[in-house]
């Protein structure tokens, strides 16, 4: 029997495709904001500063969306299976109250945008999280804004996309596997720990506190299907 999680796959964000990658980390923000998890602040991503730092993300080929490639068979899964299922919270929003539909009906293709998922590789922010804990804080890939549909959970795409940015991680000779999460997020924190099984470091102390995770690549991780485009 076909796993949820068997229609999913990942393809890189065109640059066209930015209004609705930042469209889906808005929604998520004031879904956060409305059930008082302290993560992500509405109106930080359309802010000039952190948009221009997608579009130029997006430009490097290291923006992706998560897509359902069967909307209905997958949900159809997903409702059989959540009675069974673990949320994971940092992945899959937690169970508290839904977020809006992404898209009008009349918009839904046959394959549905789902979620989205940024990796970096020489990214300052990380420099400056990671720079005090290691030797060389480029032998990572770094995993930001991962946000899925709520509708989503518990059909094991939190999984599928850590494997995918191993994956990714490993075509570029990477050996770890890095994120971060507000340091007061006690549920993200949780799961990265327990559920993930990620080394949890000290918090960085800025301007603002961050919990620092880590956890090493393989060499033998199952091929998760993506779709990368060569950028113009």
């Amino acid at each position: 029997m076909a796993n949820a999680a068997d229609f999913i796959s990942f393809r890189q964000t065109k640059p066209e495709e930015v209004d609705i990658f930042v469209d889906f980390l808005e929604r998520a923000a004031l879904w956060m904001e409305a059930n008082n998890l302290n993560q992500w602040t509405p109106g930080s991503f359309v802010a000039p500063k952190t948009r221009a730092h997608i579009e130029h993300t997006v430009a490097l080929g290291n923006a992706y969306f998560i897509v359902d490639n069967n909307p209905t068979r997958t949900l159809s899964a997903t409702a059989a299976n959540t009675n069974n299922a673990i949320a994971t919270p940092t992945l899959v929003t937690p169970p508290l109250s839904p977020l809006p539909s992404p898209l009008p009906e009349q918009q839904q293709p046959e394959a549905t945008i789902i979620g989205t998922l940024t990796l970096n590789y020489s990214d300052p922010f990380d420099e400056m999280l990671w720079k005090d804990l290691v030797d060389d804080w480029t032998d990572a890939v770094y995993l930001h804004r991962l946000f899925i549909e709520r509708e989503y959970r518990g059909c094991g795409l939190g999984p599928k996309a850590l494997m995918f940015a191993e994956q990714e991680g490993l075509k570029r000779g990477k050996h770890y596997l890095r994120l971060d999460c507000m340091a007061d997020n006690k549920l993200l924190k949780a799961y990265y720990r327990e559920k993930a099984h990620f080394q949890e470091f000290d918090d960085y102390a800025g301007e603002r506190l961050f919990g620092r995770f880590e956890r090493p690549i393989t060499s033998t991780l199952p091929v998760v299907e993506a779709q990368v485009e060569a950028k113009q």
